[in-house]
């Protein structure tokens, strides 16, 4: 509730600031539910703005509005055959460890 409270003050101060500063209006219904209309509104205000305050309420807005998703980086899949050992070639000369180590058949 308390976050609530807190982002419809920082949306009311926005649109406020926007009006005192550089005159115009912006629809905070259309800002909060539209992402294209809030990413081209505050890109407009962005580059209207002549006051330090307005440009950090700007980045705040954005923040708010349109999280940065993390890019997903996708990693190149390669292919490995597996290759069988060779079968056919058998050598005559086997271990045998009943013996020991030395023991040859």
């Amino acid at each position: 509730m308390e976050n609530q409270i807190e982002r419809a003050q920082f949306l009311a101060r926005f649109k406020l600031q926007v009006r005192r500063t550089i005159g115009q209006s912006v629809d905070l219904d259309r800002l909060t539910r539209d992402p294209a209309y809030a990413r081209q509104r505050l890109s407009e205000i962005e580059e209207a703005a002549d006051e330090e305050e307005l440009l950090i309420s700007v980045l705040r807005m954005r923040d708010l509005l349109l999280p940065v998703t993390p890019e997903v980086r996708v990693e190149p899949v390669v292919e490995t055959v597996a290759v069988a050992p060779d079968v056919t070639k058998q050598t005559t000369e086997t271990r045998n460890y009943l013996m020991g180590a030395r023991a040859w058949r």
